[in-house]
């Protein structure tokens, strides 16, 4: 089994390597006085893949003057480009005009520190480059000079709206995937009454059950009480969908993010236009989750959860841990303590990740406990802070999963995190 291809509609062009050379704001001080710091930045723009109807691109930002604390990198495009998906930051589009923003764990540049946001548009016709580019409301010029201009601060992580996920108690439908019994979904019953579009979490099952997913129906249904649309894998009474279980299937979760794109546009159904699409998270439990950690390196996905998993040091069900290298996204690691059979592994696979990464451990949940034993509530509460604070920037969400005033008060819960 090989893992799946996050652009298998595209195919490679040459406009790879597209560099734009821009310069933008240091680091913004507070009131109004001289600056006399050097501003400038680079901006590699690539359009890494095209085909029919659009195409996907990505903007690497290189900080070459001082330390700028949150980025707000805007550019018009010249056609009928539209900005579908984003990852590593947020956007929003006004006729051709993007502006993209910093999430909440990548806002800080040094000097010659860089960060990558990418998209994926609409087009009717051959994408180009942007003419030009502006950080922070800055013109770029493609110098590295100072100013002595009057600057204001400019902070622009992005807000959560309306309450906290967690303060949320919705009524929850659990009905089967429209068009796909491969899938169950939960769900707000009434999304209408949420208080804003609902973000998407991906969620694989533990020993990759793919047709019964009784096991999780208490665990996801509190996670859709927050707010979420939560797509899982299985028929939704349990009976045969076609599908094989025991070994990860990564594309059965690409495909429900997938399947909630289709939903969110189709008349009638009570998800349409209610979907917040860039805001997709993968997560999953034991086998399911080596599904999530894969499916996670799919560019729609903006953060990823593992229940009790990890992959394994001799690369069993054909995965092995340099996977761990791929993802692009802040990661969730939980277990259960010593009496976990995933404890070392999940231990392991937070050692060896290179993105923002948190460790959490509750002793008390063993393997099952998070799912279906008596941690759950307090198991989901964990992940859904989680998605809250990499989803919205959530600043409560950030100190209860970040600060020891948090989760790692909590006895008997241990928290350690990296890259944040």
């Amino acid at each position: 089994m090989t893992a799946p291809r996050t652009d298998t509609r595209a195919r490679r062009t040459a406009a790879a390597g597209v560099v734009v050379a821009l310069t933008a704001a240091a680091a913004a001080v507070l009131g109004s006085q001289p600056a006399s710091a050097a501003a400038g930045c680079r901006v590699d723009y690539t359009i890494g893949s095209q085909w029919p109807g659009g195409f996907g691109a990505t903007a690497v930002v290189t900080n070459l003057g001082d330390r700028i604390s949150g980025w707000r990198l805007s550019w018009t495009f010249a056609g009928d480009e539209r900005v579908t998906q984003s990852w590593n930051g947020t956007h929003t589009q006004s006729g051709g005009r993007v502006t993209a923003v910093n999430a909440a764990w990548n806002g800080d540049l040094a000097t010659g520190a860089a960060v990558s946001f990418g998209f994926n548009a609409t087009s009717s016709t051959s994408p180009a480059t942007p003419a030009a580019f502006t950080l922070n409301d800055v013109v770029c010029t493609g110098s590295t000079t100072p100013t002595t201009t009057t600057t204001t601060t400019t902070t622009t992580t992005t807000p959560a709206p309306g309450r906290s996920l967690v303060d949320n108690d919705f009524p929850v439908t659990r009905e089967g995937a429209y068009g796909d019994n491969r899938f169950t979904v939960f769900r707000p019953s009434n999304p209408q009454a949420v208080d804003r579009p609902l973000p998407v979490l991906a969620f694989g099952n533990g020993a990759c059950a793919h047709t019964n997913n009784s096991e999780v129906t208490r665990a996801l249904t509190v996670v859709a009480s927050k707010g979420f649309l939560v797509v899982d894998i299985g028929s939704v009474n349990g009976s045969a969908n076609g599908l094989p279980s025991g070994s990860p299937i990564p594309s059965l979760l690409t495909d429900a993010i997938t399947w909630a794109e289709r939903e969110q546009q189709r008349s009638g159904s009570p998800l349409a236009q209610r979907l917040d699409l860039t805001r997709v998270a993968t997560a999953g439990h034991s086998c399911g989750g080596l599904e999530a950690l894969v499916a996670a390196q799919d560019r729609r996905v903006s953060g990823v959860v593992s229940l009790n998993s990890g992959f394994f040091a001799d690369g069993s069900f054909g995965y092995p841990r340099s996977e761990l290298a791929k993802l692009h996204t802040p990661a969730l690691f939980m277990d259960g303590g010593s009496s976990d059979v995933a404890y070392a592994n999940n231990q392991a696979n937070y050692d060896l990740a290179t993105v923002p990464a948190v460790l959490a451990r509750q002793p008390r949940a063993g393997h099952g406990g998070f799912i279906s034993g008596n941690e759950v509530v307090d198991g989901m509460t964990t992940v859904v802070q989680f998605l809250d604070m990499v989803l919205y920037g959530n600043q409560a969400a950030r100190t209860y999963i970040l600060d020891p005033s948090g989760l790692a008060s909590r006895s008997p819960w241990t928290v350690a995190k990296k890259n944040f």
